[in-house]
């Protein structure tokens, strides 16, 4: 819990009033040389400001405390851990913790632990630093080691609540996240709020703050940040904690595509048409540009084969059908189109190195159909369904493209440490080769589009930057209703 300038208060003919913002450490400097005592914070809170101490005891209550207390009531917390300033300014409420412990110890907590983050003349801030412009790093040192050491025993079936109700903002929200980190793992974290009691014509009470909206915003920016540099399963893990949140429906879009880059299955709510493209080169495509977004030149080299293979069964699929029955589910028969023939295509089964090129064989006819198996490797065949069955000029030029030299690298980076040597092998060949830009973008590419466009997609190079763009939307959009 932290200590501001309105945690302690005094009372008054049975209302507290608060200390003067401006001498409120002045004031502390007196009443700690006067006798004074803790008593329960009363309802009524007065509107007079006090700028001069009374004669006489001097009772105080700490509202706020008390506040948090009773959210427990009647079990008590095992520790508090109080953040407070213990700067010689007239405004620092330096004498607050102290209060603040004796009441925590007459309420029957026996492990309290006192921690000042500004002594002396410190700021929380240096604006000549721009590091240390919000917060300098000493303040944040400290903070981290206190909450530290005050999470170091805990179990993860403990429970931590973060009340930063008073104090400085900044301070405030570091000391929010750092508890966060520190649980990581560990106990469950919950922020307690103390609103206003006289607002709402009631006492100060504690209210566990289950979600905060500032959390929903800063997951939003943070995630779309992690979509833009293509990293989808980051920005998944980045927000995932929010899912089920109220009015946090918009994480579902994220774990879309964080499963359409794992390829897992898409629920049926799923309504970003791109991941679930029918045609498979378009996703394939797409992995492809988001890899070399995200600097994953190991997926984005095994992608960029693989966007071979799904241009080249996008155009299979067309021709042919697999058999419905599981025992034959490798065997395929012409739906469309003319049969496999001659020397380029059909094999011969003499065993022949040139037949084994070949991309068809005949294994099975049943009522006049025949039933092929094929086989689309690399090495041959693969590029003979491309030129000879399929008849697709661009899709045959991809291949040539890719070539021997980039087949083998696919096999070194999945069999081998991919070293930063082998990476930058990789992006000089992908390069060479035409297949990636110069600024390793993929999509761009007229090898690339030109594929795409015999598949049908009108707009290939615009594939990703629509997805980001309606992306954008549905994260963004919401906030301003």
């Amino acid at each position: 819990m932290t200590a501001g300038q309105t945690d302690v208060q005094l009372v008054v003919n049975e209302q507290r009033h608060k200390l003067d913002g401006n001498t409120c450490g002045t004031l502390h400097d007196a009443i700690k040389e006067r006798s004074w005592s803790v008593v329960a914070a009363p309802m009524g809170k007065s509107r007079d400001i006090i700028k001069v101490l009374p004669e006489g005891d001097l009772p105080l209550c700490t509202p706020k405390l008390d506040a948090v207390l009773n959210h427990f009531d009647p079990l008590l917390p095992t520790s508090v851990l109080i953040l407070e300033t213990r700067r010689m300014d007239a405004r620092d409420p330096r004498f607050a913790g102290e209060v603040m412990e004796r009441q925590l110890r007459a309420r029957g907590v026996e492990n309290v632990t006192r921690v000042a983050f500004l002594t002396g003349d410190e700021r929380l801030e240096d604006p000549s630093n721009e590091v240390d412009a919000v917060v300098r790093r000493s303040v944040v040192a400290t903070l981290s080691n206190a909450i530290g050491l005050a999470a170091a025993n805990m179990k993860p079936e403990d429970v931590v609540f973060v009340a930063t109700t008073g104090g400085l903002a900044a301070a405030n929200e570091l000391i929010n996240e750092l508890v966060r980190l520190r649980c990581i793992g560990g106990p469950e974290v919950t922020a307690l709020e103390v609103p206003d009691g006289d607002r709402a014509n009631q006492g100060d009470r504690a209210v566990e703050e289950k979600f905060h909206p500032a959390a929903g915003y800063r997951a939003r920016w943070h995630a779309l940040s992690l979509v833009e540099k293509g990293n989808l399963l980051g920005a998944w893990g980045a927000v995932s904690h929010l899912e089920g949140a109220p009015g946090q429906d918009w994480t579902q879009v994220i774990k879309w595509l964080a499963h359409f880059a794992s390829s897992l299955p898409l629920p049926t709510s799923c309504d970003l048409a791109v991941l679930n493209h029918e045609r498979m080169a378009v996703r394939a495509g797409l992995r492809v540009e988001l890899a070399l977004r995200a600097g994953d030149i190991p997926r984005a080299v095994h992608g960029t084969v693989a966007f071979f293979e799904a241009a080249l069964w996008d155009g299979l699929n067309e021709r042919i059908e697999r058999s419905s029955d599981p025992g034959r589910h490798r065997l395929f028969k012409i739906k469309c189109g003319e049969k496999p023939t001659g020397d380029k295509l059909l094999r011969r089964g003499d065993g022949s190195k040139d037949d084994r090129q070949c991309s068809f064989e005949l294994k099975d006819t049943v009522g006049g159909i025949d039933w092929y198996r094929v086989y689309d490797g690399d090495g041959g065949p693969g590029a003979r369904i491309a030129k000879y069955f399929l008849q697709r000029k661009a899709l045959t030029e991809f291949d040539v493209a890719l070539g021997s030299k980039i087949r083998e690298l696919r096999n070194d980076i999945a069999h081998n440490e991919p070293t930063p040597a082998l990476m930058n092998k990789a992006c000089t060949l992908m390069q060479e080769a035409k297949l990636w830009s110069n600024t390793d973008t993929f999509l761009s590419q007229p090898l690339v589009t030109a594929v795409l466009k015999e598949l049908g997609e009108a707009s290939p190079e615009e594939l990703l930057a629509n997805l980001l763009a309606e992306v954008r939307r549905r994260l963004v959009t919401p906030l301003s209703r």
